[in-house]
């Protein structure tokens, strides 16, 4: 059942820079920095469960209403009303886990900035993962979502450094005070890597030799980051393929690269049994099948596909009287038609996980001649109602079949 799975094997979509959508269009570069599309609210609603806020402040203040999200030297919006949206999603739904991690970047806060940010992470977040939980029950390598649900905590905070180090009349503190006061933990755990490289393969292939060195770690969240950077030119050839947009330094031009079925889809669908737990994704609103099958990753439900045909679009096909066949899978006989192609096998073959079956390009992964056509699809989750489905296709068509 799924409230035995391990927060160590949860798949779960995050966000990079989440909040970067506060940040005004109408400010230089904003092109550059903006990372995502939506609201962090709408984003957790689409399914992220680990966010990624940036924030500073001004030195010269001490209010916690001066602290903002920030990309680099870009300004969004608020710091407390991003917390805001936060606390509200998980107010609406409370039996959610939501990882949230703050990053103080640039902007210097000062250090009753800092501490008063603490205190609005603390107080604003009574649920949350506090330090005596770490140091009883909240243990990454066996933490079934079952504890969790028990427990009632539905967030964990973590803190970068230089958010969690300061010193404040007198009294210094580090990141063990800040976890025993504020609930606020070091990100040391958190197990990631960036990539920076505006190559959409060379990402892949980081990301699948980072998944083989940390695949062992179990006391530690792994955050697999798929996000593409700008990077700036290198010499004249890539001055010339910026201004004729060969190539592109905005972030969202870089994802729709990224997000091609070809691509992100085709490696995690077919890296789909490697040990995935955060998937770290820019622009959630441009990639909502591949949030899905993600999300349809951690389903305890078996899909049993009992028969698979397709039928060519390009002449009708009729039934043959008294002509059937024996499916590939059940054994039984079934009516075909004098164009019916029997794919059961080969859809068998696709499943992933054992709960997910996620089609990208028909005609390859099918594996037959035609670019357009209907694919019937006999199939059931465990003892639920049996699907017979009808599902026309060409050659754009994608097709997810998942409890999610």
């Amino acid at each position: 059942p799924l409230f035995c799975l391990t927060i160590q094997d949860l798949v779960m979509p995050g966000s990079h820079d989440s909040a970067s959508v506060t940040i005004s269009n109408w400010a230089p570069f904003s092109a550059v920095g903006l990372c995502q599309n939506v609201s962090v609210n709408e984003q957790l609603q689409r399914g992220a469960r680990y966010l990624d806020l940036r924030v500073g402040g001004n030195k010269k203040s001490t209010l916690v209403d001066d602290t903002f999200i920030c990309h680099g030297f870009l300004k969004g919006a608020s710091f407390p009303d991003i917390i805001e949206e936060v606390h509200e999603f998980l107010r609406y739904n409370p039996g959610e886990f939501v990882i949230l991690e703050v990053i103080y970047q640039k902007h210097e806060m000062s250090p009753e900035q800092q501490l008063r940010a603490l205190q609005l992470l603390s107080s604003t977040f009574d649920q949350k993962v506090t330090h005596d939980d770490l140091n009883s029950w909240f243990k990454l390598s066996d933490l079934t979502l079952g504890q969790l649900k028990k427990s009632e905590k539905n967030i964990i905070v973590l803190v970068n450094d230089r958010m969690g180090q300061f010193s404040l009349n007198g009294t210094q503190y580090d990141s063990d005070a800040v976890a025993r006061e504020f609930g606020c933990h070091h990100h040391n755990f958190m197990k990631n890597k960036w990539h920076n490289t505006a190559n959409a393969h060379t990402l892949l292939e980081s990301n699948e030799s980072f998944l083989k060195r940390t695949c062992n770690n179990y006391d530690k969240f792994l955050n697999s980051q798929f996000v593409m950077t700008p990077q700036p030119p290198g010499g004249v050839c890539d001055v010339l393929a910026l201004l004729v947009g060969a190539k592109s330094l905005r972030p969202v031009s870089l994802a729709r690269e990224l997000y091609g079925k070809d691509v992100l889809e085709a490696f995690v669908r077919d890296h789909a049994e490697d040990r995935w737990n955060i998937v770290l994704l820019d622009f959630l609103d441009l990639c909502p099948q591949l949030i899905r099958f993600l999300i349809g990753l951690n389903s305890p439900k078996h899909l049993k596909i009992e028969q698979a045909s397709v039928t060519p679009k390009d002449e009708e096909s009729t039934l043959i009287p008294g002509k059937q066949e024996r499916s590939q899978s059940s054994g039984l006989l079934v009516p075909i038609s004098d164009r019916t192609i029997d794919v059961t096998k080969t859809i068998q073959k696709l499943k992933r996980r054992d709960c997910c079956l996620y089609l990208l390009d028909f005609k390859r992964d099918l594996e037959i001649s035609m670019d357009e056509g209907t694919l019937r699809l006999k199939a059931q989750f465990d003892d639920e109602e049996p699907l017979d489905l009808q599902i026309q296709f060409d050659r754009d068509t994608e097709y997810l079949l998942c409890d999610s």
